[in-house]
């Protein structure tokens, strides 16, 4: 990394972003024996993933997801070393794991990006041009 000047004062410019995650989800995921709302967080979105995705992959609810997130409540076991295995698949470049994770993250893209625009005429609702 490097500090930089800039007109709103100095920054911090990190050269290998990609790398940096991996290296703290790796660190998570190998040797936190109990992970933070934050750190489940964390790993969910590397692995580009909703909380509903998530929950419907570790068979709870979203709602479960958003509690465990925001320490509210802690996730089971099962559930945490579900997403431990699969980060760490997903880092280690296992291509089914990655192959699905990229399969639902898209179907998440698509369904925010189908939205449909309406607009009012004189003879009713019909789709916006």
């Amino acid at each position: 990394y490097k500090t930089i000047k800039t007109a709103y004062g100095e920054a911090t410019s990190i050269h290998d972003i990609e790398g940096l995650h991996k290296t703290i989800g790796l660190f998570l995921v190998n040797n936190k024996p109990k992970l933070t709302g934050s750190e489940l967080r964390f790993l969910r979105k590397e692995l580009d993933l909703s909380q509903n995705n998530l929950a419907n992959l570790l068979g709870v609810s979203e709602s479960s997801i958003r509690a465990w997130e925001n320490n509210r409540a802690k996730a089971s076991g099962p559930a945490e070393k579900m997403l431990r295995l699969l980060y760490q698949q997903k880092v280690n470049g296992h291509k089914d794991i990655n192959d699905l994770l990229e399969r639902i993250s898209q179907l998440n893209r698509d369904i925010h990006q189908s939205k449909i625009w309406l607009e009012e005429t004189k003879t009713g609702w019909q789709q916006a041009a």
